[in-house]
């Protein structure tokens, strides 16, 4: 595991970091120049250390958990998690980009939101720590890309897009978890940049809850990344309080 020295200087500077990113993001977060608030979510942090087309190959980048005590460490493609002295890796530990990355309030699990390009390909994953392990948590993605495609379906000349799906706010400690599912913002998409919000039980994997673009932005407005934020501009206000 990669160590680090520190002077009191650094180790000052590293303190302060922590406590204007518990207050910035409600997390503590040490990252590199570049490193900023999630594209979708507020509450989650960029992975990068710079926007630009591989920024995976330098990276760097600790990210607290509200506890202080365990770290989500994301060095160049690989991710891990420490836990005091523990390192503990998940089953597949590829990390590219895009994607970002936000703890639970009880540092019990947290998630990543990851896409195969800026456009299109977002999932999100859930993760919770117990006994020492990473657990993958359900098959979140399935069921919202299901639910979400019986209405907003992008479809042309034979060719279906997925729903682009990101991880937004965790809600009751890391009980349930509220996500938006969106229509890749293509042409081709004859609802383009339409999104709409799920809360969802992880421990049961249902959907509790659908909520309209208006309704999320009530609600979770300080949440909504620039990638909502951008979407919310180009919706009509019929659309914006269309239900998913």
């Amino acid at each position: 595991m990669p160590t680090r020295k520190r002077s009191a200087a650094s180790t000052l500077l590293l303190i302060l970091s922590l406590l204007i990113g518990h207050a910035l993001y409600g997390q503590a977060v040490e990252c590199p120049p570049g490193c900023s608030q999630g594209r979708w979510s507020k509450e989650a942090v960029d992975l990068s250390m710079e926007r630009q087309k591989a920024p995976y190959e330098s990276r760097d980048i600790l990210i607290f958990a509200p506890d202080h005590r365990k770290v989500a460490h994301i060095l160049k493609d690989q991710w891990w998690i420490e836990d005091g002295t523990q390192r503990i890796a998940a089953k597949d530990s590829l990390l590219l980009y895009p994607a970002e990355l936000a703890w639970a309030p009880d540092s019990r699990a947290f998630f990543i939101t990851t896409g195969t390009g800026y456009t299109t390909g977002y999932e999100v994953e859930f993760y919770r720590i117990a006994e020492g392990k990473i657990i993958s948590i359900g098959k979140v993605n399935k069921t919202i890309r299901s639910d979400f495609e019986q209405h907003h379906r992008c479809f042309s000349y034979g060719i279906g897009n997925d729903p682009n799906i990101a991880g937004l706010k965790w809600l009751n400690g890391s009980e349930r978890i509220l996500l938006v599912a969106e229509v890749p913002p293509l042409g081709i998409c004859k609802e383009a940049n339409y999104f709409g919000g799920y809360e969802i039980s992880l421990s049961s994997g249902d959907i509790l809850r659908r909520l309209s673009p208006d309704e999320l932005t009530a609600a979770w407005s300080q949440v909504l990344g620039e990638r909502l934020k951008g979407d919310l501009e180009l919706l009509s206000a019929k659309a914006k309080r269309r239900v998913p």
